[in-house]
């Protein structure tokens, strides 16, 4: 039987959490010094927090800034064809995230598409949705999805325990007025700034932002100091990258679930002050604008006894009219992938896109599925 320290985590698993966040995982000294922890202790925190939350070290790139637009889809089928949808969904090889639903729809995915290949993204949708075993497609292009780490801001050091405190959030999220973070404003454009090392660097940071530089260098058989020259004159000053994302289990023994939602507002400054509230809360993972419109995307990482509180909290806000409406699906993170940007794609430093390919793959994959059952 597992002790209590392993069932939930503890104020000093928070703050290295926190730590790693805001000094990134590379300086591990650096966390080690704020925390005034010795770097041996650390060290035994973070491999705690690995084997018993489920700790990884991701990175969050910026895709405006090499090109890629963003897209959310949300997808139905008939009962008995969850399985065919969730391979149709990966038959463009820009997906970027993938999870199966627990009731409607049945699968939730994102993508990031070249820009400029909106319309034949659009008819890979239409020919996944003419499929006779689909149901339904909805999809909105999105700004970047702002990553959202943990922080200690509800958590009491004294009890050890997660605090939820969801009246001081309403006020909080009605009287906001800080500034949006630049990814979550709808972009002017999408240049493509990344050269073939850019894009190679970014795809192991993306896996792995804990990386050493030497490792990269060594992969991509070039020096080390080729490798800073691109990190810091393009991959920095070009905002490639957004940051690390420090991803753990932290409701561990709470019975967390995770969720999607969309949430719809009537103005843009409520929409920006409920977005300003979320950039510090624990249950939220990431944060996403739909382009051009009045709502946000948000991904929210919840123990399951609070989900109510968290509605009546949401019904709040819309009896106020601060909200218009949101819906939200559960999603069953067993059956959830992320992928890399597709490097593979990325030739003479362009975004190749074969839509025939794609709806090649698309019809075989159907065929593969009904031939076999």
């Amino acid at each position: 039987m597992q002790s209590n320290e392993q069932n939930k985590v503890r104020s000093i698993d928070v703050e290295v959490l926190e730590g790693l966040a805001l000094c990134g995982p590379k300086n591990t000294s650096k966390v080690a010094a704020k925390l005034n922890m010795p770097n041996a202790t650390l060290r035994r925190r973070i491999n705690h927090l690995r084997s018993q939350f489920s700790l990884f070290l991701q990175g969050n790139i910026y895709h405006t800034n090499i090109g890629l637009r963003k897209v959310a889809v949300f997808a139905e089928s008939k009962p008995g064809y969850e399985e065919l949808l969730y391979e149709c969904l990966k038959c463009n090889d820009y997906w970027l995230y993938l999870s199966q639903c627990v009731g409607s729809p049945k699968c939730l995915a994102v993508y990031g598409i070249p820009a400029g290949r909106e319309k034949e993204f659009e008819g890979f949708l239409e020919k996944l949705q003419q499929i006779d075993s689909m149901c339904s497609v909805k999809f909105y292009f999105s700004t970047c999805f702002q990553n959202v780490n943990v922080t200690s801001t509800w958590f009491d050091n004294t009890s050890e325990e997660w605090t939820f405190s969801w009246d001081s959030w309403l006020k909080e999220a009605i009287m906001n007025k800080k500034e949006l973070p630049y990814t979550l404003k709808d972009p002017d454009d999408y240049p493509q700034r990344a050269d073939w090392i850019d894009i190679m660097i970014l795809k192991e940071l993306e896996k792995n932002c804990a990386i050493k530089l030497k490792d990269i260098a060594r992969m991509l058989g070039i020096s080390l100091q080729r490798v800073k020259y691109h990190i810091d004159n393009h991959i920095t000053k070009e905002k490639m990258f957004e940051g690390p994302q420090i991803l753990a289990d932290h409701f561990k023994g709470l019975s967390p679930d995770t969720y999607f939602f969309r949430f719809v507002f009537s103005n843009y400054d409520n929409l920006a002050k409920f977005a300003s509230s979320l950039l510090d809360k624990p249950f939220v993972r990431t944060v996403g604008k739909v382009y051009g419109r009045n709502q946000l995307l948000v991904q929210v990482y919840l123990p399951r006894q609070q989900l109510r509180n968290l509605v009546q909290a949401l019904s709040k806000l819309v009896r106020a009219g601060f909200l218009n409406t949101y819906e939200y699906v559960i999603q069953d993170m067993a059956k959830a992938q992320r992928d890399t940007i597709p490097y593979q794609l990325f030739k003479e430093n362009k975004w190749l896109y074969d839509h025939a390919a794609h709806l090649e793959k698309l019809q075989s994959t159907v065929n593969r599925f009904l031939k076999a059952a």
